[in-house]
């Protein structure tokens, strides 16, 4: 018998991916001495973490449902070629339907075959699940959004004693990378889930 613990919030609500997230800290670390090594890269961090800010207020009316919340090749069991378990249910929450798919989908940006591997990935979610347009436009945004709430989280811990900055340090430029990649490739991710999903 332990204490009660809230559910996890949903990603939307971005300052609160962990219990020590806090926006003006957030903001202040990423600005602090500390990121000066990969100071390019901690500021455009920043700069998408607050667009992303603005652009979660523009699709509140989305779909919602629970979702697993970190679904992604680190935590699928595979046994003789067929998935046989689950794993980290830490983050599953009521949220947006689609968040599970660009949460499966991050995990995938940034890698040199991407595209690729979006395309199989969609293919196989595609035989399964249905999307509304507005949800297959907002795609690449919640790719993005997954990534920048990683950012959240590990400055987050940080603050908490649970880790150090040099955590995220070591990850700003993978991260501004990752999400670079899904901006200048948004049109191509979202055209090819619309033919996936019209199969």
């Amino acid at each position: 018998r332990g204490r009660s613990r809230s559910p996890p919030p949903p990603y939307r609500e971005l300052f609160r991916v962990h219990p020590q997230a806090d926006r003006d800290h957030f903001y202040a670390a990423l600005a602090s001495p500390e990121f000066d090594g990969v100071r390019p890269h901690a500021d455009r961090l920043a700069a998408e973490v607050r667009e992303m800010e603005a652009l979660i207020s523009q699709l509140a009316d989305l779909p919602q449902q629970l979702i697993h919340g970190d679904l992604h090749y680190d935590n699928v069991l595979v046994r003789d070629g067929r998935v046989s378990g689950l794993l980290d249910f830490e983050f599953c929450a009521l949220d947006w339907r689609v968040m599970e798919l660009a949460v499966c989908l991050s995990k995938y940006a940034g890698e040199p075959n991407a595209a690729d591997l979006f395309e199989q990935f969609v293919g196989g979610y595609a035989q399964h699940a249905q999307l509304s347009a507005e949800e297959v436009a907002a795609v690449p945004s919640l790719v993005n959004l997954r990534i920048l709430s990683n950012v959240v989280y590990f400055v987050a811990r940080a603050r908490a004693g649970e880790d150090g900055l040099q955590s995220l340090i070591t990850r700003a430029e993978t991260y501004g990378n990752r999400v670079l990649w899904v901006k200048a490739n948004a049109d191509k991710i979202v055209a090819m889930i619309e033919r996936h999903l019209r199969g």
